[in-house]
């Protein structure tokens, strides 16, 4: 059985920045940029709304992700 790729948000956003900086095609780096600061974007919003949840979350719920026995 295969194991389809793993890609990581994380990582989008500095090998798109890579690629556009490589692309000859002025209209396909540009594309390449947009999707660079689009995963920056979506990578700072999950962070945000996970501080905000470890913040502001009810302490049942966090007392639920601990290790289970």
């Amino acid at each position: 059985m295969t194991v389809p790729p793993i890609y990581h948000l994380n990582d989008l956003g500095p090998q798109a920045q890579m690629m556009s900086r490589n692309c000859d095609n002025t209209r396909m780096a540009m594309i390449l940029q947009y999707v660079a600061v689009g995963s920056m974007i979506v990578m700072a919003g999950m962070s945000v709304s996970q501080v905000w949840k470890d913040a502001f979350g009810s302490p049942k719920h966090r007392h639920k992700q601990g290790r289970s026995l």
